[in-house]
């Protein structure tokens, strides 16, 4: 009975020790906040998930758009004082060759050998009405496809005294005749890759309604610095930036020749302006 009294004893002492711990724990214990909030479930998305495939674009149905490409020569257009460009401010070493009229194919046909001969490029102002007629269309073809450019030289090329009385609307019709004659015979493609919106008045002869009309179409009238002479003795020579003006006529063949002979880099309008495109 003694021993039954004495381990009761000892357990309620033991007890009493546990409870005055467990107490002082919780008295020494930190506060603590509020809980927070419960968290609601989020979009977040499983890291063992393949990634969400977003919609892509099919290469096939994106146009694709030409890249152009300046020739590397750094040319300020200068123009006279009736507002034409008349030759380039530049320290590089070119000058710009333009051909103009285009009334036999056989000549045409020789420059073009000529100038593909070097790989050198040039604007063509050519006359209506050669298109197709005097101007071959394979000759046209070729010109274009060898990188070279066509511009305005009206329809006809009227005689000065009918030129001073044309109109403006005159000039509108006539830009138009000559954009579709060229059109018929080269096609629309062609037309898109070779023609240039420049313009060279017949004669030189720049009249106020020539000159409306040609902002009208939103060209760009072109003048020259240089012409065939350049090359003869005590005569004005080729300068940095020059615009060379020459015919096709078997007078001027001689004259490319001597051009192509000197150290120039002949150059084509459209590439002198950064007009030219791959």
């Amino acid at each position: 009975m003694k021993n039954t009294l004495s381990v009761v004893f000892l357990l309620t002492i033991f007890i009493g020790l546990g409870l005055t711990s467990c107490s002082s724990q919780v008295v020494s214990a930190p506060l603590v906040p509020d809980p927070p909030a419960l968290v609601t479930a989020t979009n977040v998305p499983d890291a063992t998930a393949p990634p969400e495939v977003t919609a892509t674009i099919d290469p096939a149905s994106v146009e694709t758009l030409p890249v152009c490409s300046a020739f590397p020569v750094h040319a300020i257009p200068e123009y006279n004082d009736k507002n034409l460009l008349a030759s380039f401010q530049t320290e590089d070493s070119f000058v710009v060759l333009t051909i103009d009229d285009g009334y036999s194919n056989a000549i045409l046909e020789q420059i073009l050998n000529t100038l593909e001969s070097k790989n050198v490029q040039a604007t063509f102002f050519l006359v209506g009405t050669s298109f197709g007629e005097k101007i071959k269309k394979q000759t046209l073809v070729r010109l274009i496809q060898d990188g070279n450019e066509i511009a305005y030289h009206s329809y006809a090329h009227p005689d000065v005294a009918i030129i001073e009385k044309m109109t403006y609307e005159d000039w509108l019709l006539d830009y138009q005749k000559w954009s579709e004659s060229l059109r018929a015979v080269i096609g629309d493609d062609l037309y898109s890759q070779g023609v240039v919106p420049y313009a060279r008045a017949p004669y030189g002869l720049w009249t106020a309604n020539f000159m409306k009309a040609v902002s009208a179409q939103d060209l760009i009238p072109v003048y020259w610095s240089a012409d065939e002479h350049a090359f003869e003795p005590k005569r004005i020579p080729l300068k940095n930036g020059s615009i060379l003006i020459l015919h096709v006529i078997p007078e001027n063949l001689d004259e490319l020749d001597s051009l192509l002979k000197t150290d120039w880099t002949i150059i084509s309008l459209g590439t002198a302006l950064a007009d030219s495109c791959d």
